[in-house]
């Protein structure tokens, strides 16, 4: 390394602006100011007024129904209903009744069926008794 006068080390060049990869930089004010605000709103057709109408799109987020009754819209009657569940054997039932009976735990082997955390819970309609939803295990 050069030293520069008084033991001070020389300080590497100034690489000067960005590189830009790909391409020529932009040229200045190609960027929207931070601070611009919304886009402008763009009427077709019809000039902005009172007698304009917008169209709006309502989307609705049911939440997932899982282990216990929940609220939703059955999709056979279209009413807002509390889902009646009902436990049934699936597959994480069988897999730790198989397990159990491999490793010799044949007098075990059946209580994956008596417990609600390892079963399938299927949920219904009370209005219409439709099946709504079923939560898998495993």
């Amino acid at each position: 390394m050069e030293k520069g006068h008084l033991g001070q080390e020389s300080a590497p060049p100034y690489p000067g602006p960005p590189m830009a990869y790909g391409g020529a930089a932009p040229p200045p004010g190609f960027y929207p100011p931070m601070n611009a605000g919304p886009p402008p709103v763009v009427y077709q057709g019809a000039a902005p007024g009172p007698s304009t109408t917008a169209s709006v799109t309502h989307l609705v987020v049911t939440p997932s129904l899982q282990d216990s009754p929940g609220e939703t819209v059955c999709p056979h009657c279209r009413q807002t209903v509390v889902t009646h569940v009902e436990r049934q054997a699936g597959l994480m039932a069988w897999a730790i009744c198989g397990c159990l009976a491999f490793f010799g735990c044949f007098l075990c082997c059946c209580i994956p069926f008596c417990v609600d955390s390892c079963q399938d819970v299927v949920h219904h309609c009370p209005n219409c008794h439709e099946q709504i939803y079923i939560h898998k295990r495993l």
